[in-house]
């Protein structure tokens, strides 16, 4: 079986270097596509280093099938050229590759750090060192190229594919874990792996040389003990590396919803303001300058007309008093969010309605039906309730109703909240521009991927009816806090 393993792969040589080349610069492509990406993580600024490792590290390859057909068209000092050529840039895609390591355990730098120097200055070092030899001529050609390409994956390769496996560990842990996504941890640890093993091939298995290690530890001795070559072992390092890191660039796609739902929440939570200073502009201000002017007016009577300045203290009495209510209705509107568990939405709702008791003197029943079995994320909660609290409102500010129904229902695949009053009603609800409670109230109903129904007619009062589907995740997901 071995010797049939060795023959297929010795008659197989430049097919096997071809795939090999083509695995290694089809993951720098792919990678290169991801790298395009705008993102904060450290991973997206880092990912172009990697793309050249692939990309450098697949034309290598290429060199050991390309470069021998050249040898019946070029002398041997050309020939020797292209192979310093194509150490060259093998050299130079593990460079970048210990970039890419060392990046990702750099803060953001301002200028090229040492995340740039220290590879460069490796790179560098080992290529001055090979033309120092050549042109001291301190031995052959044929010799310096087997020491250049050796020592070059005992200096280089190893310790760079060895800091790129530390660096993903790293950014596992400080920018990975907190987003609480463990699908795109569990590939970049895969990713990790596949780089900490081809760190072990590329110290334990180099081409052969004639000093130790490499005099034992070597090709040979991996094709005679089991029969397959080491770069059929790299270029399955090499897909796992792809996979791993191209699956991991999901976190993007995570970032993008997390910003989106950020922009939505500013987008309410400016809107909220808008439209409480315009009404305390329009309404309350306005009622305290009048009431103002009012008491000026009777300074003036209260010696030539004293019961005409007292009808008009009484006014201004009356007039601050429904000031006073409207400011405890914005109280009521702005106060922070009851300090019970969230999580519990059934207590937190009956603490707005008790509120909302409190301040109106309304009537408000309380009905729920089936069990809660949290299948809600704590934002989604914080949004059925903030729909909750801008209906109360509305009901204090505009509805002169007499008594509430809040029906809270948990059912097998959605949950449904219908709150009804017996007010006043309304003839037609607002249309976009106007009406901004109801307008924020079904933007929330949209971030819950949910349906939101508002009836009314005069006289009758008004039904907002809400529901939102449970959604099974496999993973939990980042929850951003809610403004």
């Amino acid at each position: 079986m071995l010797d049939w393993l060795r023959q297929f792969f010795d008659t197989n040589r430049v097919v096997l270097f071809f795939v090999y080349g083509q695995v290694f610069f089809v993951v720098g492509l792919a990678i290169a596509v991801q790298s395009r990406r705008h993102s904060r993580l450290a991973l997206v600024r880092s990912l172009p280093s990697l793309a050249v490792f692939g990309i450098a590290n697949g034309l290598a390859q290429w060199g050991h099938v390309f470069i021998p057909i050249q040898a019946a068209y070029l002398a041997p000092g050309q020939m020797n050229s292209l192979e310093f050529l194509r150490i060259s840039l093998q050299a130079l895609g593990f460079a970048t590759l210990m970039r890419f390591g060392l990046m990702l355990m750099e803060p953001r730098p301002v200028r090229p750090g040492w995340s740039t120097w220290l590879p460069l200055g490796l790179l560098l070092g080992c290529e001055l060192a090979l033309i120092g030899a050549w042109l001291g001529r301190l031995a052959p050609d044929d010799v310096l190229l087997m020491y250049a390409e050796v020592l070059g994956l005992y200096l280089v390769a190893g310790p760079a594919a060895l800091i790129a496996a530390i660096g993903l560990r790293y950014h596992i842990r400080q920018e990975i874990k907190p987003l609480n996504q463990p699908t795109i941890e569990r590939f970049l640890r895969l990713a990790s792996w596949s780089l900490v093993t081809l760190s072990a091939f590329s110290f334990l298995f180099v081409p052969y040389a004639p000093f130790l290690p490499a005099r034992i530890l070597n090709h040979d001795l991996l094709r005679q003990t089991i029969g397959v070559p080491t770069q059929v072992f790299s270029s399955i390092l090499g897909v796992v590396l792809a996979y791993g890191i191209i699956r991991a660039t999901e976190v993007f796609e995570i970032e993008t919803a997390l910003a989106l739902e950020e922009a939505s929440r500013t987008r309410l939570l400016m809107a909220d303001r808008e439209r409480i200073g315009r009404e305390l502009h329009d309404g309350t201000i306005q009622s305290i300058y009048a009431a103002g002017l009012m008491i000026e007016s009777a300074s003036y009577l209260i010696d030539d007309a004293p019961d005409e300045a007292r009808a008009k203290l009484a006014q201004v009495m009356q007039s601050l008093n429904d000031t006073i209510q409207e400011i405890r209705r914005y109280i009521f509107d702005l106060r922070s969010e009851p300090q019970s568990d969230p999580s519990d939405l059934e207590q937190v709702l009956s603490q707005l309605a008790r509120d909302l008791r409190i301040n109106t003197l309304v009537t408000v029943d309380v009905v729920v039906d089936g069990q809660d079995r949290h299948m809600l994320s704590a934002e989604q909660r914080q949004h059925v309730l903030r729909i909750a609290r801008e209906a109360f409102t509305n009901i204090a500010r505009h509805s002169q109703a007499k008594r509430v129904n809040v029906r809270l229902q948990w059912g097998e695949k959605r949950m449904r909240l219908r709150i009804a009053d017996d007010g006043v009603g309304m003839s037609a609800l607002p249309v976009d521009g106007q009406g901004h409670g109801l307008r924020n109230m079904r933007e929330r109903a949209k971030l819950l991927n949910g349906k939101l129904t508002i009836e009314s007619q005069p006289g009758r009062g008004v039904v907002i009816d809400l529901e939102v589907p449970y959604h099974v995740r496999e993973d939990a997901s980042h929850v951003s806090p809610v403004l």
